[in-house]
């Protein structure tokens, strides 16, 4: 604990290689966590597929299939979602429908407990029953790629501002703990907060515990408290 205070007072720079080492850590991460979780959801998409496919529009109207009523109900963080193909009309009678998305003749539905939202139907558009394995196996593995060269760079800009907006707030514990502390020693020390803080944010969602951005602003505010003294002594 001494080091890291020692660091915060008398370091030079604002920390921003550890914040780096933080985003580039949370981007690997997620490429893992997607590397496990994408490949097990394109069996589900393919069957999707399956069911719903072919789909043909012309004119803005659904020419392929015809006459046809397809309903599946899907699952969703435990709340069911349908997904209907109804060919046989124009309109859906929202009144009597469940939460999900519709699909008409000539219309998408979406329906909520708050709301319908209906949209025109795209001009032209073709899409066969085919075996789609081989491309969604593809796109997994670009999104995993993107989030691998992609991820540390906008991870690190979201968390330097993050950092600056703490580093603002620095100013309310200065003054209840009347004291003042320069700029940089200001970012030092919500970096090390914020790098603990991200950390232990982490641990908690693998146990299933998901702090809400309001309390983790409240752990940064009373940890700002508590060793904006320190670091002014």
């Amino acid at each position: 604990m001494q080091k890291i205070l020692t660091y915060i007072k008398q370091a030079k720079g604002i920390g921003a290689l550890f914040i780096f080492a933080l985003a580039a850590f949370v981007a690997f991460y997620s490429a893992l966590g997607a590397y496990r979780i994408l490949p097990r959801i394109v069996p589900h998409v393919q069957n999707f597929a399956d069911t719903f496919l072919p789909l043909k529009i012309e004119n803005g109207a659904i020419v392929v299939p015809q006459n046809t009523v397809i309903e599946k109900t899907y699952h969703i963080s435990g709340d069911p979602i349908v997904v209907k193909l109804d060919t046989t009309q124009d309109l859906l009678d929202s009144k009597q429908s469940q939460p999900g998305i519709y699909l008409t003749r000539s219309y998408l539905y979406s329906v909520n407990d708050q709301r319908v939202q209906r949209q025109n139907l795209p001009t032209q558009l073709n899409i066969e029953k085919q075996d789609y394995t081989p491309l969604l196996n593809k796109i997994c593995k670009h999104i995993i790629w993107l989030i691998v060269l992609i991820g540390p760079f906008f991870n690190f800009i979201c968390f330097m501002l993050a950092v600056l907006f703490y580093a603002w707030f620095t100013s309310l514990a200065c003054a209840l703990n009347k004291t003042l502390i320069p700029f940089k020693v200001k970012m030092r020390l919500n970096t090390c907060l914020f790098i603990t803080v991200y950390v232990f944010s982490m641990f908690c969602s693998l146990l299933g515990i998901n702090l809400s951005m309001f309390s983790f602003f409240l752990i940064m505010m009373a940890l700002q408290i508590i060793y904006v003294k320190k670091v002014a002594a």
